[in-house]
């Protein structure tokens, strides 16, 4: 059975991509890093999406988030599903079809097949 390579795909995918794709609109940049409203909380009773909000950075070059109001933090997969609350397997798919990606693939053991070890 076919299964998406996550640990590939996250290797291919960039957080400005996903920051664009999201909506994202920086209010300060200071080189590789740039901070602004959450795109995870938006709107919701935290605040955090005043056009002059920094409440949620980012840094390009290391490819990770965190949100200092909601806690929310992680890679560029992770703000996807994050922001659109899909499950990762469909949130994955969906990513690389937005983004014109193959979504790399892996074979997965059948189920009751002896595993390998790592």
């Amino acid at each position: 059975m076919p299964g998406i390579d996550f640990t590939l795909l996250r290797r291919q995918l960039s957080l400005a991509q996903v920051l664009e794709l999201v909506g994202f609109t920086a209010t300060v940049r200071r080189g590789p890093q740039v901070r602004g409203p959450c795109p995870v909380h938006g709107a919701s009773t935290h605040g955090g999406k005043t056009p002059k909000s920094r409440s949620f950075a980012a840094h390009l070059e290391k490819q990770c988030w965190h949100c200092f109001r909601c806690g929310a933090s992680g890679n560029a997969l992770d703000l996807y599903l994050a922001v659109t609350r899909l499950p990762v397997y469909e949130g994955a798919l969906e990513l690389c079809a937005r983004l014109h990606l193959s979504a790399p693939r892996r074979e997965m053991p059948a189920p009751g097949a002896p595993r390998r070890p790592p």
